[in-house]
């Protein structure tokens, strides 16, 4: 029950991203690199924990979160709280050895998932912003903990790239369970746009970003032939097979591998900017 209400393969992928900000810039796996990828483990795994408590109600209302601990009764909310707690305190904890930046970051990144994302998710459909910037922090505390700077270009560009990769998850997510969100009081734009419009949505955000992100990255971090040409194949082999999955005819599976072909590319990105800057 622990580990479903921590989501802890998503507290993995999230502490690779912040071992892959780390690496970018100390070129090497020192000691302190265990520290931080447990602290950001941690406290992603907390804050997972802490917001399927605030979201218990909500959880309940919609059948693909109602199996949840707390929902279906599994679990305790006294329970759930005690638990992220002691996750939240000993990932913070683990990051102020990193340095205050490392530690402040990871608090804010808490604050910025519980509160304000959560508190603005029956608001507006706005909330996927704060929500998305999540994903961009973790990268930075690696960054930050190996000696970084959290303005030098590029860490800036990777959080970039991270924070315009997330908007496809919810929007994806809306095609099978837009009118489980509306049942539930969460504001999306499924309200107004359907399926077919949302799968197009995504698929020129992902075309757009991706050209953004190739000339923001040619001006200002220029990579290594190979490791450029590499990217680039990866990055247009990725645009083809989305759209031919997306294309298909609605079935869980299509959802599923649109999920799995996101998450794959960016952790192939990760893994060849982690071969970059260390060979």
């Amino acid at each position: 029950m622990v580990a479903e209400l921590t989501k802890w393969r998503l507290s993995l992928a999230v502490a690779f991203s912040s071992v892959t900000g780390y690496l970018i810039f100390s070129g090497a796996a020192e000691s302190s690199l265990t520290l931080v990828a447990s602290g950001v483990f941690l406290l992603s795994s907390g804050a997972s924990a802490l917001n399927q408590y605030t979201e218990r109600v909500s959880d309940a209302l919609m059948p693909r979160t109602a199996g949840r601990p707390l929902p279906s009764g599994r679990m305790t909310p006294h329970t759930a709280v005690a638990v992220a707690v002691v996750l939240l305190v000993s990932g913070s904890l683990l990051l102020a050895f990193s340095g205050r930046i490392p530690f402040f970051l990871g608090l804010f990144n808490v604050l910025l998932y519980n509160a304000i994302y959560t508190g603005l998710k029956k608001r507006t459909t706005l909330a996927i912003v704060p929500g998305a910037l999540v994903g961009t922090i973790p990268p930075v505390i690696g960054y930050t903990a190996a000696g970084g700077a959290v303005t030098d270009t590029i860490i800036l560009l990777f959080a970039l790239f991270m924070f315009l990769w997330q908007m496809p998850h919810f929007w994806l997510l809306l095609v099978r369970y837009g009118s489980e969100y509306e049942k539930a009081g969460i504001k999306t734009l499924y309200s107004t746009m359907d399926g077919d419009k949302i799968r197009r949505l995504v698929f020129v955000w992902i075309v757009a970003s991706s050209l953004a992100l190739w000339i923001l990255a040619g001006i200002f971090m220029p990579l290594p032939v190979i490791a450029g040409a590499l990217l680039l194949i990866l990055n247009i082999a990725f645009i083809l097979l989305f759209r031919k999955i997306i294309n298909l005819p609605e079935t869980d599976k299509r959802s599923k591998h649109a999920f799995i072909l996101i998450n794959s590319f960016s952790i192939l990105v990760m893994i060849v900017l982690i071969a970059v800057f260390n060979i």
